[in-house]
């Protein structure tokens, strides 16, 4: 009999069907008596994911050809390439959250954004991976960034692991802010108001930041310190208070004043960046793309919160705690982990294990020694080794992780914009910030 397609599109219609099944429809598969599906004497092993795309393709055989008793059966909701529907998405949260709740669903399954993962953990629907993580000794914590992992964890446990990440990093002109005084460590969003206002003042048509709206930085201060707005066990919100009152008149003065600005700027114009950093090219390709000499560093924080990079999960995976091939599910994890799991080309993001970016790294340190790496507009690129240096001391000490509710920054970014405008005073947008947030968090 012809083994399936791995990665099967299902209609919201049939998908909780499909993850309450151990098998995934085919008449060749059979269920044991401990819970366990077979197929062909392999043990078969489900996968659910939202889309399917073609790392998940690679994944499939890489892993089936190390583990060849295995059968991964990956239940994807749509189909790479798939054109996005109205309603798609929150169908798929449904499903998989009806599925989990009902102590049903598949074996593994991708953590999406919209899905209540911490609820997941508080009522033990979730494995804690730790003490396999630890007990495998094909998986070297010392080659593995574990500030990623431990900065993920969850009521103390690892819940949740993933593919790959990106990296929100605070870049500034290195050249313009050599004798700025600028003390990483302690910086606050006032000492970051103060440089840019001295700077921009001697400089004409200088900015700290442009291109850049109010409610934008407002919503990613929120971002950077959502545990301080946001107690999602208790699912309480606090932006009705002093502090974020202060903050958001913060903000505004420095667009006041000139020291930022919603209009776009020249690139050579503005004082500091705040980009994404997807890849390791975009170690160099991002940030030269904005300064000749690009500083990266800490971003301005209160003194109860991090200034490192903030770190932005791939695709995150799970082992549902009820699952009969826990054994199994660990080994596509740790398969995932392992050097040939993050070496697959498919994958996005920074590796987990240091080696595999640190090859790519060294590979974009040849391209620019031999003069031939060229930005998206066609110059080439003068890097000194200290920047991939800073970068990799930056990454090491990475901290910053938030299980978002997307919602809440939109609600961030509305109300305070009705304050920039001139529409309501701070105070008011705070208190509409609060009512609405704790109003969604306790639905």
């Amino acid at each position: 009999m012809m083994k399936r397609l791995g990665v099967t599109v299902l209609s919201a219609a049939i998908m909780l069907a499909a993850m309450t099944a151990c098998g995934t429809g085919d008449g060749g598969a059979k269920t044991e008596e401990n819970g366990t599906a077979t197929k062909d004497e392999k043990t078969v092993l489900t996968l659910s994911i939202m889309q399917s795309t073609p790392y998940y393709e690679a994944l499939e055989k890489k892993f089936e050809a190390k583990y060849p008793d295995i059968d991964l059966q990956i239940q994807a909701y749509k189909q790479a390439g798939e054109e996005d529907k109205a309603g798609d998405w929150e169908e798929y949260r449904k499903s998989m959250n009806t599925a989990l709740l009902s102590g049903k669903g598949s074996d593994v399954l991708e953590l999406i954004d919209g899905l209540p993962a911490n609820e997941y953990v508080e009522k033990g629907l979730l494995l804690n991976m730790e003490d396999l993580m630890n007990q495998d000794d094909t998986l070297k914590p010392d080659y593995m960034y574990m500030n990623v992992l431990n900065a993920m964890k969850q009521k103390g446990g690892n819940y949740a692991i993933p593919s790959g990440f990106s990296v929100r990093a605070f870049i500034g002109d290195g050249k313009r802010l050599k004798d700025a005084g600028i003390n990483e460590q302690t910086w606050t969003w006032q000492d970051f108001a103060d440089i840019g206002k001295r700077l921009t003042q001697s400089e004409e048509g200088l900015y700290a930041m442009a291109d850049y709206t109010p409610d934008m930085l407002m919503q990613e201060m929120t971002i950077d310190s959502y545990s301080s707005y946001v107690d999602k066990a208790a699912k309480k919100a606090k932006f009705n208070t002093p502090e974020f009152v202060a903050l958001l008149k913060q903000v505004k003065n420095m667009y006041d004043e000139g020291v930022m600005t919603a209009e776009p700027g020249q690139l050579d114009k503005q004082l500091f960046y705040s980009a994404v950093l997807r890849e390791p090219a975009d170690v160099i390709n991002v940030t030269h793309t904005m300064f000749d000499h690009p500083r990266l560093l800490q971003k301005p924080h209160s003194a109860e919160q991090s200034g490192m990079m903030r770190i932005i999960p791939s695709s995150t995976f799970a082992i549902r705690e009820k699952s009969p091939v826990k054994e199994e599910a660990w080994k596509l994890l740790s398969f995932l982990l392992s050097e040939e799991g993050q070496s697959i080309p498919e994958r996005s993001g920074f590796s987990l294990l240091r080696s595999v970016n640190e090859r790519k790294l060294d590979e974009i340190k040849e391209q620019i020694q031999a003069g031939t790496l060229q930005l998206y507009d066609g110059k080439t690129v003068k890097a000194e080794d200290a920047e991939f240096e800073r970068f990799h001391q930056l990454l090491d000490q990475a901290d910053q992780y938030a299980v978002l509710d997307g919602k809440v920054i939109a609600i961030v970014g509305e109300e305070s914009l009705a304050y920039f405008s001139g529409q309501k005073s701070a105070e008011e947008a705070a208190g509409l910030i609060q009512n609405r947030a704790t109003t969604f968090l306790n639905e």
